[in-house]
């Protein structure tokens, strides 16, 4: 067998030393790049995600809102999962020129990065989600969805608008009436408004829920008092103590007075149609009534849907003149009746610069970005949505799109 050239041996051992060298580093680089990298990539891609959501959300709402105003019909399709999905590439490469001794290498070393999202979206048509979008508001949601409005305590107009929002009618007095604005029930917003001005404030607090009728004491056995204890109910004692309900504590919102002897205070319950002399007045919906009772010491209240909010919100669309003739009319509201920041949707031929925009037939409608209460107003009408038909998830059997994310803007 021939000897092998010693250059030839020389240039081989070189170019294997280059190659476990430039492999080796290219190794560790990638290894702690993709260290780095991974780390770096969950925090930039979490907020870029949740910018992108909070985006789509809001204009989704935007445009339910103008819906509404056109009369057309509403639709909500929410993200349902965003699969993000990261990876990483090396490569090496490594060359040799001359023969023998003198021979010389290179190396060199690369490392890619791919990213491959895919969002699916889920139409919420289902009766699950219509029956959030319809059924009324707890009131512990609508004290909430009304502090999420600005300055409520410090600017009456706000609590006057919080409270429209909030509730359809006060004490039995409901907010229009024959297709007119019902002055009565205006005069209830505002004694609550008053109220606030003067000190009042919400507070969750305990009471008995009753859930069946009295009977006898004596009817009542150890171990049914037992069985009661253990599903969380008590026999509360009536009449002396001849009588016991079956009962348990809830939570409940109350309207807290810090001093109900003010002669204000008792000038607006009364204008309220409650009755004075108490320091706390629970705000209770038309499910609260004690059998054979009705509580002249609380605020009985009808709140509203979420559907009911997005219409009522439709009033405050900046109709474009050569659409008056295709969107309904709207109840008349007396100038000197209702006091509310100005708050405005407006609309536009041309593409807005602000980012909470959507187009409807034909035209841009928008929320400017200098006109803060519009803003917030906006804010408070997305929180709304998300806590309570925003998180509902559609059942199995609706239909899903799931499209790679792709580029483009609006």
């Amino acid at each position: 067998m021939a000897a092998r050239p010693l250059g030839n041996v020389q240039t081989r051992e070189t170019e294997m030393r280059i190659w476990f060298l430039t492999t080796l580093l290219v190794t560790v680089v990638a290894v702690s790049g993709c260290a780095s990298f991974g780390a770096n990539k969950v925090v930039s891609s979490h907020t870029s995600y949740n910018d992108a959501v909070q985006l789509t959300v809001t204009r989704e709402v935007l445009a339910n809102i103008v819906r509404s105003r056109y009369a057309d019909p509403m639709q909500f399709l929410t993200v349902g999962a965003i699969n993000a999905q990261f990876s990483v590439s090396a490569g090496v490469s490594a060359g040799v020129s001359g023969i023998g001794p003198g021979a010389a290498g290179d190396a060199g070393g690369s490392i890619g990065y791919s990213d491959s999202p895919t969002v699916t979206y889920i139409p919420q048509s289902d009766a699950g989600f219509y029956k959030s979008l319809y059924a009324p508001f707890d009131v512990s949601e609508t004290v909430g969805f009304g502090r999420t409005y600005r300055f409520t305590h410090m600017d009456p107009a706000w609590a006057v608008l919080s409270l429209s929002f909030s509730f359809a009618a006060i004490n039995g007095v409901d907010d229009f009436v024959g297709g007119q604005y019902n002055p009565l029930y205006h005069q209830r917003v505002n004694a609550m408004v008053r109220l606030l001005q003067r000190g009042a404030g919400y507070r969750q607090i305990p009471e008995w829920d009753f859930d069946a009728t009295a009977i006898a004491k004596e009817k009542v056995r150890a171990r049914d008092m037992v069985a009661a204890f253990r599903m969380g109910f008590s026999f509360v004692e009536e009449d002396g103590g001849a009588n016991v309900r079956l009962a348990r504590y809830r939570l409940v919102v109350a309207l807290i007075l810090p001093d109900p002897d003010d002669p204000e205070v008792i000038d607006a319950l009364e204008d309220l149609g409650v009755t004075p002399g108490r320091s706390q007045y629970v705000l209770r919906p038309p499910t609260h009534s004690t059998p054979g009772e009705r509580d002249s010491y609380a605020i009985w209240v009808v709140p509203r849907s979420m559907h009911d909010v997005l219409n009522l919100a439709a009033r405050f669309v900046e109709v474009p003149a050569v659409h008056a003739g295709i969107v309904p009319g709207l109840e008349k509201v007396a100038a000197d009746s209702l006091t509310i920041p100005t708050l405005t949707i407006r609309s536009s031929k041309e593409r807005p610069p602000f980012p909470y925009r959507i187009q409807h037939r034909g035209y841009w409608f928008y929320v400017d970005d200098t006109e803060i209460e519009s803003k917030v107003f906006l804010e408070a009408m997305v929180a709304a949505y998300t806590s309570r038909v925003g998180s509902f998830q559609a059942g199995d059997e609706a239909p899903q799109v799931v499209i790679p994310v792709g580029g483009g803007g609006s």
